[in-house]
């Protein structure tokens, strides 16, 4: 049996057209990608391997704790006097 052949293609200027917002698309996105390339090498500590950046995290972490420890000693030692409304 013989089917029918049909062409679906669309025109060459719609092709054209089309492959031209296809092209400014893809600057445009090139372009980004691009940007955020430069965003990221300038981040900090983006030159630190993960195992410094891991001991990194847990140097501050440390410090948070101890800092907070601290509060909780002073806040405890009733030090400060809250000036009385007159």
């Amino acid at each position: 049996m013989h089917m029918p052949r049909y062409e679906c293609w669309p025109s060459t200027s719609s092709m054209d057209k089309d492959g031209t917002d296809v092209q400014q698309e893809l600057s445009k996105l090139k372009a980004k990608i691009q940007e955020s390339r430069e965003q990221i090498a300038v981040m900090p500590g983006i030159d630190a391997s993960p195992a410094e950046q891991q001991q990194q995290l847990e140097t501050l972490q440390e410090q948070v704790r101890t800092k907070k420890q601290l509060l909780q000693k002073y806040k405890s030692l009733c030090m400060f006097e809250v000036p009385k409304a007159s």
